[in-house]
C-alpha cells in the first residue's frame, strides 16, 4: 500500500506505535533479566541497564507493569491523534504526520535491533565456555556507543530518504540523529564526572 494512502488510517499508526513502544519496554525488561542471569559475569555496564532516565527505575526493579509506561502510551497516543487531525484533516498535508511517524517508528526499529543483538549475546553467554574473562564499560562509554550506533542508523535512513524521497525515512533519520545527540551529551557529562572534568 502506498505511504500516502496508509497515512489516512490513524488506527494503523496508533497500533504500530503502541506495539513498538510496549515491545521496547518488555524486550528491555527481558534483556535486563538475561543480563543479570548470564551476562554480567563477563560484561559489566556502569549505571542502569536502561539508557533512558525516565524508565531506569522501573527496569532496575524489573517491574512488569510501569505506570510511567502506561501514562506515556496515553499521552503519546493523544499527541499522535492530534498531529494526524491537524495535518491530514485540517491542513490536508500528509508530510507532518509522515515525518512524525517515521521519527517514532524508525527510532524504535533501531532500538529493537539493539535489543535482539543483546538478547542473543546474553543467551550465548549462558553457554559454558562461550565467553571468557570480563569487560567493564564505564557509563559514558555505553552512552557514547549508543550515540554512534544511532547516528549509523540515521545515516542509513538519510541515504534511503535521498534515494526514495520518503519523508517517513527522513523522520527516522532526524529522530535517530537527535536521540544520538542526546546520548552523546549524556556521555560527555558522565565522562567529565568520571575523569574529574578531563575532556
Amino acid at each position: 500500500m502506498h505511504e500516502g494512502m496508509l497515512i489516512q488510517n490513524l488506527w494503523v499508526w496508533l497500533l504500530l506505535w503502541f506495539l513498538s513502544f510496549i515491545s521496547d519496554y518488555y524486550l528491555t525488561l527481558y534483556g535486563a533479566r538475561l543480563y543479570r542471569a548470564y551476562g554480567r559475569e563477563h560484561i559489566v555496564f556502569g549505571g542502569s541497564y536502561e539508557l533512558t532516565p525516565f524508565h531506569q527505575e522501573a527496569i532496575d526493579e524489573l517491574r512488569p507493569i510501569s505506570v510511567r509506561l502506561l501514562a506515556l502510551l496515553v499521552v503519546s497516543g493523544i499527541a499522535i491523534g492530534l498531529v494526524w487531525l491537524l495535518s491530514i484533516v485540517v491542513v490536508q498535508a500528509t508530510w507532518p504526520f509522515s515525518l512524525l511517524m517515521g521519527g517514532l517508528l524508525l527510532r524504535q526499529a533501531a532500538v529493537h535491533v539493539r535489543h535482539f543483538r543483546n538478547l542473543a549475546l546474553y543467551r550465548d553467554a549462558g553457554v559454558p565456555g562461550a565467553l571468557a574473562g570480563q569487560i567493564a564499560y564505564a557509563r559514558w562509554v555505553v552512552l557514547h556507543q549508543s550515540a554512534v550506533e544511532l547516528w549509523g542508523f540515521a545515516g542509513l535512513f538519510l541515504f534511503a530518504y535521498l534515494a526514495t524521497g520518503s519523508l517517513f525515512l527522513a523522520g527516522g533519520a532526524l529522530s535517530c540523529t537527535v536521540t544520538g545527540w542526546q546520548h552523546y551529551r549524556l556521555s560527555r557529562k558522565a565522562r567529565q564526572l568520571a575523569t574529574g572534568g578531563i575532556p
